[in-house]
C-alpha cells in the first residue's frame, strides 16, 4: 500500500557558479526523478532551505500526498526515514480518540482518548448548536473546546512515547458532519435546519495552524455524504468494505447518534437519527460514562442482583453496558413488564421514592455504594431508555423496509461505537435494540471511525474511494417517513409489541414463567 505521507532521502549536488541552481529547484528535480511531481513548497519550507541545503547535501524530505500534488511538510539533515509517524483521530461528540501510527511498520505506537470538552456545553449535539445560536462568539468557544481536547491528546501521546506529535506530517480526522463544522468554525444550524444542507461536506486538507492547533503538518478531514451521514461513517465503510461485498450487510454505528448503512456491491443505502445519550449511560441520576467506579455488568439470579464495576471498586454510578444488562435482566426476571413498568411485588429491590413520587429499582444499596447512598434506576429512567432503544430499532426497521428486505435476509450485521463495543449483545437483543438474528451474524468492532482514519494513513488510494463513497450513498431521511413515530411507539415495548419478532426472547420468558 502507498502511504499518505512519504519520507524521501536525497543526496543533492551542491550549486556552483557554473550551475547556480536554486535549492528549491535542486530538490524539485531530485524528487521528480523519483516520481514525486508536482511538489509544493510552502513558505515555511522555503524559509528552511538556507542554510540547511548549503550545510548539508544529504537531506530527508517529508511529503504528504494531497490528491493532485505532493506537499513538503518538513526538511531534515541526514537520513531520517526511520522516524516516520502520523496521527489518526476519531472526533466523536462525546469522546475523542487519537492514535499515533508508525508509518514504516504500519503499526499503532500508542493511543489516547479524552472526553470531548464540548460536552461542557451540552451532552447532545442539538444543545451545543443552540448554544452557538445564542451568541456568535460561542462558535469560537466550542471551537476552542475542540482544540483544547486535541492538544491534550497530542501532549499525552508525547508524554507516553517521547515522540513529538506536533511535528507529525499528517493527521486524519474522522467525525460526523456537525463535529467537523465545530472544528472549522462553520455554522452548525445548517445541518439541522431545512433544507438540511451543511455548509461543507468535503473539507479536504488544512494546515494544523489554520485550525488553531500546535501542529506543523497537514490535517485531512474525511468527507461526509449528508448532514447526518458524516466522515466517521465513510471511514467505517472504508474498513468494512460493504460496497465491495456480495453479501447484504448492515452497518450500525450507534452511540449518542445512530448512523446506519445497508447494502452490498450492487446497492447501498444510509440513514441516521438521534439515538440519544442514554445508550452511553448519560441518563438517570446515577448514569455515567464508562470509567472507574461505573457498574458495567448486571446479573439477576434467584432474585439476587449482582454487578461488576470498572476497576473493581465500589460503584458510584452505572454506564451504558450496565444499564442494558439491568433492563434485560429485569425483564427476564419479571421486575418489569413488557411496557417497562416496574412490578413492586417482584423484588424488595423495587422501592417507592417519596420525593420523586415513583418506583425505582435499587441496583446498589447504600452498603455497597461508594457514596454510601442507594443507586437506583427509576421508572422515569426506564421510560427515557425505552425512547432511545425504540429509536434505534425503528431506524433499522425503516431502512430495511426502504430496501425491501427483511431482517432475516441480512448476512452480516456490523456494530460499531462505544455502546456495542462494551455491551452484551444478548442483552441488547433481549430488550429489542437489534433484530433477533443468529448471533454469529453479528460482528462488533470497537471503533470503525478510528480504524478508517488509520487506514487512510497507510493507503492513500482510500482518498479517492472515500470521496466516491460519500458521493454515491443514497441517504434516507427518517423524519420524512410518515409513520416513524407510530413505529417507535410499538418498539417501546420489551422487546417489541410483536413478541413473535423475538423468538429467542419469547422462549426465555416462557421458560422463566414456567419455573416461577
Amino acid at each position: 500500500m502507498a502511504l499518505l505521507s512519504e519520507k524521501v532521502f536525497l543526496q543533492l549536488t551542491p550549486p556552483t557558479e557554473d550551475a547556480p541552481i536554486s535549492d528549491q529547484r535542486r530538490i524539485q528535480l531530485a524528487l521528480q526523478d523519483l516520481g514525486y511531481a508536482p511538489v509544493e513548497f510552502p513558505l515555511p519550507i522555503l524559509g528552511k532551505l538556507y542554510p540547511l541545503c548549503r550545510d548539508n547535501n544529504d537531506l530527508t524530505v517529508t511529503l504528504v500526498f494531497r490528491e493532485t500534488e505532493w506537499v513538503i511538510t518538513d526538511l531534515e539533515a541526514g537520513d531520517r526515514r526511520a522516524h516516520h509517524y502520523a496521527l489518526a483521530v476519531d472526533y466523536g461528540s462525546t469522546t475523542v480518540v487519537m492514535r499515533l501510527v508508525d508509518l514504516n511498520a504500519g503499526t499503532v505506537v500508542a493511543e489516547e482518548k479524552a472526553v470531548n470538552r464540548q460536552t461542557d456545553f451540552g451532552t447532545d449535539i442539538l444543545t451545543r448548536i443552540t448554544y452557538t445560536l445564542e451568541d456568535p462568539d460561542h462558535v469560537q468557544v466550542l471551537h476552542r473546546a475542540t482544540i483544547e481536547t486535541f492538544q491534550d491528546l497530542l501532549a499525552r501521546l508525547y508524554e507516553q512515547t517521547g515522540i513529538d506529535t506536533s511535528l507529525c506530517p499528517v493527521m486524519t480526522v474522522s467525525g460526523n458532519t456537525t463535529m467537523i463544522h465545530f472544528l472549522l468554525r462553520l455554522n452548525t444550524w445548517t445541518v439541522f435546519a431545512a433544507p438540511f444542507a451543511p455548509v461543507c461536506s468535503d473539507p479536504g486538507f488544512f494546515w494544523g495552524q489554520e485550525l488553531g492547533l500546535d501542529f506543523s503538518g497537514l490535517v485531512y478531514i474525511l468527507p461526509a455524504a449528508s448532514n447526518y451521514i458524516g466522515g466517521d461513517i465513510i471511514s467505517g465503510l472504508l474498513v468494512l468494505g460493504i460496497h465491495k461485498k456480495e453479501e447484504t450487510c448492515l452497518f450500525f454505528d450507534i452511540g449518542t447518534n445512530g448512523e446506519l448503512v445497508l447494502g452490498n456491491r450492487d446497492w447501498i443505502l444510509a440513514g441516521a437519527g438521534a439515538a440519544g445519550p442514554a445508550l452511553e449511560g448519560y441518563i438517570s441520576r446515577f448514569g455515567m460514562r464508562a470509567q472507574a467506579g461505573a457498574i458495567d455488568s448486571v446479573a439477576i439470579q434467584q432474585d439476587k442482583l449482582r454487578f461488576t464495576t470498572i476497576g473493581g471498586a465500589k460503584p458510584v454510578g452505572i454506564c451504558g453496558s450496565g444499564i442494558i444488562d439491568l433492563m434485560a435482566q429485569m425483564r427476564i426476571n419479571g421486575w418489569i413488564d413488557a411496557a417497562g413498568q416496574l412490578t413492586p411485588s417482584a423484588s424488595d429491590r423495587i422501592v417507592y421514592l417519596e420525593e420523586e413520587q415513583e418506583y425505582a429499582a435499587v441496583y446498589a444499596p447504600a452498603s455497597e455504594s461508594a457514596t454510601e447512598t442507594p443507586l437506583y434506576f427509576s421508572q422515569t429512567d426506564i421510560g427515557q431508555y425505552l425512547d432511545t432503544k425504540a429509536a434505534a430499532y425503528t431506524m433499522v426497521e425503516c431502512l430495511l423496509e426502504t430496501a425491501g428486505i427483511s431482517p432475516e435476509q441480512l448476512d452480516k450485521v456490523y456494530l460499531s461505537g462505544a455502546f456495542p463495543a462494551h455491551s452484551d449483545l444478548e442483552s441488547a437483543i433481549t430488550i429489542g435494540i437489534f433484530p433477533d438474528l443468529p448471533r454469529d451474524r453479528y460482528h462488533c468492532i470497537a471503533n470503525t471511525s478510528l480504524e478508517g482514519a488509520q487506514l487512510l494513513l497507510l493507503d492513500r488510494s482510500k482518498l479517492k474511494e472515500a470521496r466516491e463513497l460519500a458521493s454515491n450513498l443514497y441517504c434516507v431521511q427518517f423524519a420524512s417517513i410518515p409513520d416513524f413515530l407510530i413505529r417507535m411507539q410499538a418498539a417501546k415495548f420489551i422487546p417489541h409489541t410483536d413478541i413473535n419478532r423475538y423468538p429467542s426472547v419469547r422462549e426465555r420468558l416462557q421458560i422463566k414463567e414456567h419455573h416461577s
